[in-house]
């Protein structure tokens, strides 16, 4: 039994691209994997982003209460020195 050549180069040139195929898959695995782990970390960022936001309104909040006390303070002890 003869072996055909191009029977022969054909069967190389499958099992070559298949193993490149194989290949790819497996760099695409692991590239989805990572856009995983981007996401992840992103969507922790967003929030952490969102937590620093309220906290800041809070902050803000008090020292606007703060201020407004200050003010009237300061008021009243104008008001207690030119009697």
């Amino acid at each position: 039994m003869a072996s055909d050549p191009e029977r022969e180069h054909a069967l190389e040139e499958y099992k070559k691209t298949l193993l490149d195929s194989r290949e790819w898959e497996s760099k695409l695995k692991a590239l989805r994997q990572d856009i995983r782990g981007l996401e992840h970390d992103f969507n922790v960022s967003e929030d952490n982003i969102k937590a620093l936001q309220s906290v800041g309104q809070i902050i803000g909040e008090v020292l606007k209460q703060l201020d407004e006390e200050r003010c009237d303070w300061m008021l009243y002890n104008k008001l207690e020195v030119h009697r």
